[in-house]
């Protein structure tokens, strides 16, 4: 399953990248998702072992951040025992100093749970996409 958003900022692209490029904004914005994360590896390729508490059981997965294209796109890979997700960044300069900031998310399941989710999911493909549009909006902002 894929699914886009995209975040529209009043910023230079350079100050939107570097709230992208830091592992303390990652961590910030994952709490606030409530996803627990200990850093195993710093920048340039900052990584993350995680657990999220869904469907009544804890989640482990492993987040690992990597600029693929430097200045301009970034991609977090998640892995788990249910599915990985690979997330896109792409980021463009916008006229009067501003920066856009294209996300994808390919998700693909490794379990029959998961694949019943990402069905249910896609039922409601814009909620999902709400969703991606605020998490790079809360690693984006100020």
């Amino acid at each position: 399953m894929q699914v886009d958003a995209t975040k529209d900022f009043k910023r230079s692209r350079e100050k939107v990248l570097a709230k992208f490029r830091s592992p303390e904004r990652i961590e910030e914005v994952l709490r606030r998702m409530s996803i627990e994360a200990t850093r195993i590896a710093e920048p340039p390729q900052p990584a993350w072992d995680c657990a999220i508490h869904w469907r009544d059981a804890p989640r482990n997965f492993r987040a690992v951040m990597t600029e693929t294209v430097p200045h301009e796109t970034i991609v977090l890979n998640i892995t788990s025992d249910l599915a990985t997700i690979v997330i896109t960044c792409e980021f463009y300069d916008l006229p009067d100093d501003g920066c856009q900031v294209n996300a994808t998310a390919d998700i693909a399941a490794k379990s029959m749970m998961m694949t019943m989710a990402l069905q249910s999911m896609r039922l409601v493909k814009g909620k999902a996409s709400d969703r991606l549009k605020r998490m790079i909006t809360l690693i984006g902002q100020p």
